[in-house]
């Protein structure tokens, strides 16, 4: 009987962590957040857009502070602190870009210890010069009294 009460008892608590892990729920690059929420999920960002987003969803994770780590070319440029209030958090950081600074970008999630928890990428590339169309120039002749 006790063997069946610890073999239970350890099922119980393996579901239990099965169906409800601490972590990062999502992780999205965006040009603007409204409401909490992300408006968009950018892969690659052309350097027309001068202030990229970084949203993270957290769970199971309240009462701990995590980072944003934001690197360019291999070296850290800024590290944001959170602290996390809620069985569900979600906040983001923001980093306002250079043209200058085409190139691969990665963005870490840390715990408290300096651990990675979640990692992202994208490539921030040049934007393409929009050619104008050909203006057709008008002259009119204005016949003076």
């Amino acid at each position: 009987m006790k063997k069946l009460i610890t073999l239970i008892s350890v099922c119980f608590l393996f579901i239990t962590f099965s169906v409800y892990s601490a972590g990062i729920d999502r992780s999205i690059f965006t040009t603007a957040i409204i409401d909490k929420e992300p408006v968009s999920n950018l892969k690659d960002i052309t350097s027309d857009i001068t202030r990229v987003y970084y949203f993270t969803e957290i769970t199971g994770l309240n009462g701990h502070t995590i980072s944003h780590r934001w690197e360019y070319d291999g070296q850290v440029v800024a590290e944001i602190n959170f602290k996390v209030s809620g069985d569900r958090w979600r906040t983001w950081s923001s980093k306002n870009m250079l043209s200058s600074w085409l190139g691969k970008w990665r963005v870490s999630v840390l715990d408290e210890g300096g651990n990675i928890i979640e990692q992202s990428e994208f490539d921030y590339l040049k934007a393409q010069q929009v050619l104008a169309a050909p203006v057709a120039i008008e002259s009119a002749i204005i016949d003076a009294p």
